[in-house]
């Protein structure tokens, strides 16, 4: 399942990722709004396809991609090597599989084991991710040597504890894919795509 949701993110012709907050709604059966609220900020991600790859190549994923709804959750990672820099790690931490953090509560995680000797844990921008099955946050500012305390751009969702990070490239998304392009055959064995796929964060 979660294969076809990587093939996308491999062969992208252009990606763009961000947090979006999410309105939800009921309504009256007249139409009338009756209640919003405002979800957190989730990861959203449009990935445009390159038009012109042979319908003999691509249709498996094609129909694999079709046969998921907008229920099924799969698993992205942004590290192949032509996307790896998107993701990549700005700081100074010579082992990134060594870095612990402790977290209580809101969007602050406290670095315990595994920095870096000089210059930055952290730079702003950096992604971690607490532990193989949580969610990816980014860095807020910049986290010197000096300092361990790691604000996150948005409340950490986990519970409190301690958790070894996952760190750039490394991290891994659950998804849900919410929309599917519209897609043409032509030239005989060419397909042209109208739209991006758009994943948004399972949550």
């Amino acid at each position: 399942m979660t294969t076809a949701f990587q093939t996308v993110i491999d062969n992208a012709e252009t990606i763009s990722f961000n947090r979006k907050k999410k309105v939800a709604q009921s309504t009256s059966r007249d139409g009338v709004v009756k209640t919003t609220s405002l979800g957190g900020q989730i990861w959203e991600f449009e990935v445009a396809l390159p038009n012109g790859p042979k319908w003999t190549e691509y249709r498996p994923l094609i129909e694999r991609m079709e046969a998921l709804d907008r229920t099924t959750v799969g698993t992205i990672q942004i590290n192949k090597a032509a996307h790896s820099w998107i993701t990549g790690y700005q700081g100074n931490i010579s082992n990134l599989s060594t870095v612990n953090v402790n977290f209580t509560s809101g969007n602050t995680v406290t670095l315990s084991s595994g920095g870096a000797g000089s210059g930055f844990h952290f730079k702003s921008g950096d992604l971690i991710q607490l532990g193989a099955s949580g969610k990816v946050y980014s860095v807020v500012n910049d986290v010197p040597v000096g300092s361990t305390v790691i604000t996150l751009n948005r409340p950490v969702r986990e519970a409190a504890g301690t958790y070894n990070l996952r760190i750039g490239q490394n991290v891994t998304w659950s998804i849900i894919c919410v929309q599917f392009p519209k897609w043409t055959i032509f030239s005989y064995d060419q397909i042209q795509w109208e739209g991006p796929f758009v994943f948004a964060e399972a949550i």
